[in-house]
């Protein structure tokens, strides 16, 4: 009696390649997905701002791997708290140009501020750089306020500049001497509780 051999391993075999096929089409599909999933991560810098916002001043250094990123799919809505004397005088105060490193280094992540976002409020021995460049010559001897061209230019970008309406006060500042694109609060303590009610982060002196 004859043997029938079935050929078994001929339908396995032309099983293999059509798994082996299967398994290369998801192997590309993932390498696609992942390649995709990258382009997407990244997108945040390719929409980086190369030109700073605030372009004569807020100077920084670029830092490669970061423990800590600026995170572009966060709305930065923050209240600069400025009351401390200048460092040195006849230069920018510090707290401004700390303002207008914020600003810059925002735009630079992707993550530029819209108006109003950052707002700057100016109390104490800080108060008197919101006086324009004429009143300020003249309260101080015809020194040069240093800081004009500074929230001229922050302003600019959309940054809102108040000045506490009781120290205003309590300086004999009228309206009039002000600089024209600084803003009247009530006071400084009662802007910084209602922004951080409101959501926003504080940043002290």
């Amino acid at each position: 009696m004859c043997d029938l051999l079935v050929p078994i391993h001929l339908t396995e075999g032309h099983d293999r390649p059509t798994a082996h096929s299967q398994l290369q089409g998801w192997t590309v599909s993932m390498i696609k997905s992942l390649a995709l999933l990258a382009m997407i991560a990244s997108a945040p810098a390719i929409a980086q701002t190369s030109a700073p916002l605030i372009p004569d001043y807020g100077k920084f250094a670029e830092i490669a791997d970061p423990f800590e990123a600026v995170d572009p799919s966060l709305r930065y809505r923050i209240v600069f708290d400025v009351s401390q004397p200048a460092r040195k005088a006849g230069e920018v105060h510090q707290g401004l140009e700390r303002v207008a490193r914020m600003v810059n280094l925002l735009a630079r992540h992707g993550a530029a501020p819209q108006a109003g976002d950052i707002v700057v409020t100016i109390h104490g021995p800080a108060a008197k750089f919101t006086l324009s460049e004429a009143a300020f010559a003249k309260r101080f001897e015809g020194e040069t306020n240093p800081n004009a061209e500074l929230i001229r230019q922050l302003t600019a970008a959309g940054v809102s500049v108040r000045l506490c309406g009781q120290s205003m006060a309590a300086n004999g500042f009228a309206r009039e001497e002000l600089n024209p694109d600084v803003r009247v609060d009530v006071s400084a303590i009662t802007t910084i509780a209602t922004l951080q009610l409101k959501g926003y982060a504080i940043i002290q002196d």
